[in-house]
C-alpha cells in the first residue's frame, strides 16, 4: 500500500506540471476496495483538445504499465458518459477520487456520471431480460443436442445478462463481470442463493437448474409488476 501511494504521488508530480493535463482521476480496484498485492494503480487523465489529438494520432490513449494504467480523455468526453447505455461505464467511476483538477468541474462529473438513472431504468431491465431470455433457450437447446460446450458458453453469457438485470433492479449500477461476485451480496432483490445457483450452472450447465434459476428470476420480476416477463418476444 505504501509503494502505490508513493506510485501515486510520483505519477501526480509528473503529470499535474504539464500544461495540457487539467485533471487526474484514481480510479480502478484500489480505489473500490478490492485491490490485492497484484493490482496496479489505475489514472484517468484529462486532458485538452490539442492534447489528446496528439496522443490519439499517436496511438498513446492509453498507457500500460508493470505498476499501473494511465487512460486519456477530455472534459466533455468524461461528462458524456452520464448518458451511456453501459452500466459498466457509470460503474468505472464509482468511488473515484479526484487528484488534481484545474477545470473546477471534475467533482460533479462525477456525481452525474456515478448516480444511477431512474429514468431509463425500465429500458435497462427490458433490454437484460430480453438478453438473459434468449441465451437461456440457447443454453436449453444446445443441451437438448447434447452439445454441452455451447450450451456451457450461452449459460454464461445470460448470467452476465442477469447480473446487469438484478442489480438495476436494485437500482444500482451493474459492475463489470470480474468484479460482480464482490457486489452480488450487495444487492437485496435477487434469488434465493444466486451465486451458488451461478457457481453449479457455470461448473455444470443442466436443463433443471438453469430453469430453476430463470423462473425465481421471472417471479421476482412479476411480483415487481413487470409484465414484460411474460411477453419477452414483444421487447424491441
Amino acid at each position: 500500500m505504501e509503494s502505490r501511494k508513493k506510485l501515486v504521488e510520483k505519477l501526480l508530480d509528473t503529470y499535474r506540471t504539464d500544461e495540457a493535463v487539467l485533471g487526474i482521476i484514481q480510479v480502478g480496484s484500489t480505489v473500490k476496495g478490492y485491490d490485492d498485492e497484484y493490482s496496479d494503480v489505475d489514472l484517468v487523465l484529462v486532458v485538452t483538445e490539442d492534447k489528446y489529438a496528439m496522443l490519439e494520432k499517436n496511438f498513446q490513449k492509453v498507457i500500460h504499465a508493470e505498476e499501473y494504467d494511465l487512460k486519456f480523455t477530455m472534459v466533455d468526453m468524461l461528462c458524456d458518459i452520464k448518458n451511456s447505455k453501459s452500466d459498466e461505464d457509470h460503474w468505472d467511476f464509482q468511488k473515484a477520487i479526484v487528484l488534481f483538477d484545474q477545470t473546477n468541474s471534475l467533482e460533479e462529473a462525477l456525481r452525474e456520471i456515478t448516480s444511477y438513472d431512474a429514468g431509463s431504468r425500465l429500458e435497462r431491465l427490458k433490454r437484460y431480460y430480453l438478453g438473459y431470455w434468449e441465451n437461456t433457450l440457447n443454453s436449453l437447446s444446445c443441451l437438448e443436442h447434447n452439445n454441452r460446450g455451447t450450451a456451457r458458453i450461452y449459460a454464461a453469457i445470460a448470467i452476465q445478462e442477469l447480473i446487469r438485470l438484478l442489480f438495476n433492479l436494485n437500482e444500482r449500477w451493474a459492475p463489470r463481470t470480474q468484479w460482480a461476485f464482490k457486489e452480488i451480496s450487495l444487492l437485496h432483490r435477487k434469488p434465493a442463493n444466486l451465486e451458488s445457483q451461478i457457481q453449479s450452472i457455470l461448473e455444470e450447465p443442466d436443463s433443471e437448474k438453469i430453469s430453476e434459476l430463470w423462473n425465481q428470476t421471472a417471479e421476482l420480476l412479476r411480483k415487481e409488476r413487470y409484465t414484460f416477463v411474460d411477453h419477452p418476444e414483444e421487447i424491441l
